[in-house]
């Protein structure tokens, strides 16, 4: 146990030695468009990549798939899931594809044709809470990694363990310890996993049927840390949808957000997002959600994304977690 506790500090604090950076990139539209302060806010399908123990106050069926143009020269697509299988549990399923093209040359400086390096990443998770208004909640998750290198391939299994606590009505404590696990090689190389230690809060402050969030993350990775700030409104007023009880419109939420440790252009590491959602049946809903994020003098990195949400239970109103868990692409 000691020498396990030396290896996960000393991959936090050594920054030489950490690879797998493709685990870093943020999933989802909703998360990321807060500017990644999600380790307090996570209650619905994103929970298995964010903080796992988010999953055990999930209460409603969550599935979303995103597509994302990184920087113009990587495709990134991501599926994840939220599946309550008790009242105060559920499994998140997530998969991950991270992909560029390259071009081969021979030793005279001739195409020899394109190849693909990629990442992919299968996330199994769980999470589950305790108390009547679901007070604490505890969750992990395991994710394997495949990494592709021109004809090279390397292997690494990470865990992620978490902890979501509501020690008042609107708020919202977070604690996870993301990507613990082993070191993989390409040819003679070897890299060690990216540990990373997130704490978080959130506010989520309900009027009507609608929903007011604000949070905060703190960050390390070795001796760099950065900060998160984020907020989301979600309407799901029929008044202010301006639309009647049979709309198709249930509901609208709009996202922005700041992390620190970009520095590269004025609005580097600022983002924002929106998400609508379109009742399709009682109880069914289609999210569809998109974000930009700025990169400054690096780019940008588009995402979209399109989620379909099944609510088994009624009083939508009442549950704050169950608003948080839906219009959230």
């Amino acid at each position: 146990m000691f020498f396990a506790a030396l290896l996960i500090i000393g991959q936090i604090l050594d920054p030489n030695v950490t690879g797998y950076t493709f685990v870093k990139l943020g999933v989802g539209v909703r998360p990321v468009a807060m500017g990644g302060a999600f380790s307090a806010m996570s209650d619905d399908g994103h929970a298995v990549f964010w903080n796992p123990s988010g999953l055990g106050v999930a209460d409603s069926y969550h599935i979303i798939g995103m597509a994302m143009n990184h920087l113009t020269y990587f495709k990134y697509y991501n599926l994840t899931s939220a599946l309550p299988i008790g009242k105060n549990d559920a499994v998140g399923l997530g998969l991950s594809y991270l992909g560029a093209t390259d071009i081969e040359y021979s030793e005279r400086g001739e195409e020899l044709g394109e190849f693909t390096n990629a990442d992919m990443l299968l996330n199994i998770g769980y999470g589950r809470s305790f108390g009547k208004r679901k007070t604490i909640s505890f969750g992990g998750s395991v994710k394997v990694v495949r990494g592709q290198l021109y004809d090279y391939s390397s292997y690494g299994v990470l865990a992620d363990l978490g902890l979501l606590w509501n020690p008042f009505k609107y708020v919202y404590l977070g604690t996870v310890l993301k990507n613990l696990g082993t070191r993989r090689r390409y040819i003679e190389i070897w890299e060690y996993p990216p540990v990373n230690f997130r704490q978080g809060v959130a506010v989520k402050i309900p009027f009507r049927e609608n929903q007011l969030a604000l949070s905060v993350d703190y960050s390390a990775y070795h001796f760099k840390t950065t900060l998160a700030v984020g907020g989301e409104v979600l309407i799901r007023d029929p008044r202010l949808l301006g639309s009647s009880n049979q709309r198709k419109i249930s509901g609208f939420a709009i996202m922005a957000g700041y992390q620190s440790g970009y520095g590269e252009g004025t609005f580097s590491g600022f983002s924002m997002g929106f998400s609508v959602e379109l009742s399709v049946s009682e109880g069914l809903y289609l999210d569809i959600g998109a974000l930009l994020l700025s990169y400054g003098y690096l780019g940008s990195s588009e995402r979209i994304a399109l989620g379909l949400n099944y609510v088994p239970t009624r009083g939508r109103a009442n549950k704050s977690s169950s608003q948080s868990g839906r219009s959230k692409s």
